[in-house]
């Protein structure tokens, strides 16, 4: 069964389209904030020093990740599923492990790319944006505060890589119930936009299931990260569940 859900994880951070999602979030961080790019690559003075580090994190708070992340992190495997029951390859699949196998990896491979796809593409960015802005930047002085956007990237990394797993999971979850490869696609996009416009327009204090605090969690948490953390789990442990049971069922029908 470990063989299992290691093929299935390294299958789906080795598609094209895990590394062609990873290279499009980079550019909708860049161009959704084309204005930023603009004006510190036009300025006369030097830029602050740091500047390449604060521009991703601005950029991860904006709406340039939050559009495209529910949609990004299901492209590599949460169509999966059906893939192989439309093939009829689950058959042999299953044949040569088991039906716990099949569903710790099928759940396992789309938790990794899901969440890895959006972490690769913010860091691929940051490494775009130090080289693009550091020999712009001025020398640290040293009377200033330390800018700790670094350890700030990697905190909030933990928190991107649930939030793009639990959406990943989420298509392919109810892809199993309804079958069908577009909704693997659509459906997290639809449920995200639906928790926030309830979030924003009637239910204001409902932060805990707001995906954009999710990213990048505000005072109202008292647990600080770990609070959204905690909610992504509990999220991603029904979601699996319920996989399991589409997955047991369909199974059973064979």
């Amino acid at each position: 069964m470990r063989n299992t859900v290691l093929s299935s994880v390294r299958q789906s951070l080795c598609s094209a389209r895990f590394w062609l999602g990873a290279v499009f979030i980079a550019a909708v961080l860049f161009l959704t904030n084309m204005d930023a790019v603009t004006e510190a690559l036009r300025t006369d003075e030097p830029l602050a020093w740091g500047y390449h580090g604060d521009f991703i994190l601005q950029a991860l708070t904006g709406d340039g990740l939050t559009i495209c992340l529910p949609i990004v992190c299901a492209l590599p495997y949460a169509a999966s599923y059906v893939d192989d029951v439309k093939t009829n390859f689950i058959k042999l699949y299953i044949y040569r492990t088991s039906n716990r196998g099949y569903i710790l990896g099928k759940a396992a491979g789309c938790l990794a790319s899901g969440g890895a796809v959006i972490v690769l593409g913010l860091w691929l960015a940051y490494g775009v944006s130090a080289a693009l802005f550091s020999p712009l930047e001025g020398p640290l002085d040293p009377d200033a505060p330390d800018p700790a956007y670094t350890m700030t990237l990697l905190r909030n990394c933990g928190l991107i890589f649930l939030s793009g797993g639990f959406w990943s999971l989420f298509g392919m979850t109810m892809s199993a119930l309804m079958e069908s490869k577009y909704i693997a696609y659509a459906a997290p996009f639809i449920f995200y936009y639906v928790l926030i416009i309830l979030c924003e327009r009637y239910f204001t204090s409902l932060y805990v299931v707001y995906p954009k605090a999710w990213l990048a969690p505000g005072e109202e948490w008292a647990m600080g990260r770990w609070g959204p953390a905690l909610v992504i789990l509990e999220l991603i442990v029904v979601t699996a569940l319920c996989f399991g049971a589409a997955v047991r069922k369909r199974v059973r029908s064979l």
